[in-house]
């Protein structure tokens, strides 16, 4: 029976509608199969920290058969995208559902691009021509598979990159991150920083997938076309990242030791502080302080987190008393994180002035004298301060922050005792590679992190940060000492290994209260990295790379659109009359 032999009011379904009915399943699974991908992704990092498997957790996506439509390649990287971000990134949700949501489908874009700009190379290792309806059909050769594996990898890190300066940038858990525990990898960094290895991670998934596909289709045959060429490309990158690392400065042995005790108070924490908290975090502080400052090998130096009590020191009385007490009785340098108030001018004006709020480091010395400080220079945007809130008040409102953090313009380098000079992070900003490169530029061979994990409870969120100050370390081979409120309080070698961490010794336990003595060694006037020096070099050399690349896309795309009007200008043009039709037939004609 036809169509038109149908009864009437069914209408027999046509070619294309029973394609879009078998294709539906088939996007379904290849949905599916790009969020395995993501999720398995971030099994690579705290809280499961399964680092080996991002070698391979993009494979499953790179196994899918490209579709011949950018939109659906689309759907599939920000599929990807989505769902590792959302998995990655849940910790968040113990401050704020809405951020959560908010930042993850936002960070889901950027491998969404990865996938939308990379298509044709899937599609030239799937053995299919880079734009359907041109080029070549059978399998490409080894140079085209070994361009395609190394070209997305540059592609990848320019996206990590982006990611990491657009907007104030947020560059939390780049792919190479999640090889924190590797010290032999973590020396790659050393010349690349963690974009180098994120360029061997895709490179390495890359070839994976393309090598699980060819030996599916038999790729062992003889010949040049049984080689594995991307797994040799693959294995070349690997080789030359681990050189790169082979040729990190060498520091030494330290010509010396600083003995810190770092104390971790363990609080919870609240936006708007009451007096018996404030209470409680002065003496808990007290307490522990007295307590270090009494060990037999007293310490030259005692540290305190970020923000360790919720009140600024010279504001509060009650703080500002019971701090000079304990400085009095101690007569040891202290380091501590504070709120800090403080007037353009640095007097008080009248009454109905406000001043700027800095989240500032205190360095004090024995007699008690503010040797030196350091205001935070990268403020946590909706945590510490709304963005365009002088242009949009509402959006100050509705998040409900109060006073914004007004950010430092100095990375001062505070000068310790035993000649040790100390580039100090505040919070998250020991994630940007940046602000501990100039620290270590300006002659720091030391770097501290002073933060605040306890807004995220006993949740990932501080595993995963205690991951980039690795990085930071091993970026610079200096030590990094971190002290945490509520957690990872320890020392991190210049290899990135980690040392002295502060826990229970029967349960384990990273959560709680206590003092941890750390012997930090000390080296005068180390040498600095390739990548101190020069910085992102390798992933601004990716972005061009990628850059290029999507100039030649944008190229190609327009030379087929002219190509594809030409053709159907040309279709509907009139044919010419010929010469030798009669004037009668010319109208029929």
């Amino acid at each position: 029976m036809t169509e038109t032999d149908a009864p009437r009011g069914i209408r027999a379904p046509a070619a294309t509608d029973l394609r879009r009915l078998v294709a539906r399943p088939h996007r379904v699974a290849a949905a599916a199969i790009a969020g395995l991908s993501g999720v398995l992704l971030s099994t690579a990092f705290p809280p499961l920290d399964l680092g080996p498997i991002a070698w391979v957790a993009l494979a499953p996506f790179l196994l899918l058969p490209p579709p011949r439509r950018t939109a659906t390649q689309a759907v599939r990287g920000f599929t990807l995208g989505a769902a590792h971000f959302l998995t990655c990134l849940f910790w968040l949700t113990t401050v704020t559902w809405t951020g959560w949501l908010l930042l993850a489908l936002t960070c889901g874009l950027f491998p969404m691009f990865w996938a939308v700009l990379c298509l044709p190379l899937f599609r030239a290792m799937h053995g299919r021509p880079p734009f359907p309806g041109t080029g070549r059909t059978h399998p490409p050769n080894g140079a085209v598979r070994t361009g395609a594996v190394l070209l997305s990898a540059a592609v990848w890190c320019a996206l990590e990159w982006l990611r990491s300066t657009l907007f104030t940038g947020f560059p939390w858990n780049l792919l190479g991150g999640s090889q924190w525990h590797s010290p032999l990898l973590l020396a790659t960094t050393t010349v690349t920083g963690v974009y180098g290895l994120s360029f061997v991670l895709i490179a390495a998934n890359t070839a994976v997938a393309a090598g699980l596909r060819r030996w599916t289709l038999g790729f062992l045959r003889g010949g040049l076309r049984g080689i594995p060429w991307e797994s040799l490309a693959a294995t070349a990158t690997c080789a030359a990242a681990l050189w790169a690392g082979l040729t990190a400065p060498r520091l030494g042995a330290p010509r010396g030791a600083l003995r810190i005790a770092a104390v971790q108070g363990c609080l919870p924490q609240a936006r708007q502080w009451t007096p018996e908290q404030l209470a409680q975090a002065l003496k808990v502080y007290d307490r522990l302080s007295r307590t270090a400052a009494r060990l037999p090998d007293r310490p030259d130096l005692i540290v305190w987190p970020e923000t360790a009590v919720p009140a600024p020191l010279r504001w509060e009385e009650s703080y500002a008393n019971m701090f000079r007490k304990l400085l009095a009785d101690c007569s040891t340098w202290f380091l501590i994180g504070t709120i800090d108030y403080r007037f353009p001018t640095g007097t008080k004006p009248e009454a109905e002035a406000e001043p700027n709020v800095f989240n500032s480091a205190f360095l004090f010395d024995p007699r008690g004298q503010l040797r030196d400080s350091y205001d935070k220079t990268h403020p946590v945007p909706f945590g510490e301060y709304t963005p365009f809130e002088k242009y949009l008040p509402w959006l100050e409102r509705w998040i409900g922050m109060g006073r914004s953090l007004t950010a430092g313009v100095e990375y001062t380098v505070l000068r310790l005792p035993k000649n040790v000079r100390a580039g100090v992070n505040i919070c998250y900003e020991d994630v940007f590679p940046r602000i501990s490169r100039e620290f270590v530029r300006r002659g720091a061979n030391l770097l501290v992190t002073l933060t605040n994990d306890a807004w995220y409870a006993e949740s990932a969120g501080s595993a995963q940060h205690l991951s980039h100050a690795v990085l930071r370390a091993a970026e610079n081979r200096r030590p990094l000492l971190r002290s945490g409120n509520n957690s990872d309080t320890c020392l991190i070698l210049p290899d990135g290994r980690i040392t002295a961490l502060l826990r229970d010794p029967v349960t384990g336990d990273r959560f709680l209260r206590g003092v941890q003595t750390i012997e930090v060694p000390v080296w005068q006037d180390p040498p600095l990295t390739f990548y101190a020096r020069h910085g992102d070099w390798f992933a601004r050399l990716c972005t061009l790379t990628a850059g290029l690349w999507g100039l030649a896309l944008a190229v190609h795309g327009l030379r087929r659109r002219a190509l594809l009007r030409t053709r159907v200008l040309g279709a509907e043009a009139p044919r010419a009359m010929p010469e030798d039709v009669p004037a009668d037939r010319r109208k029929d004609h």
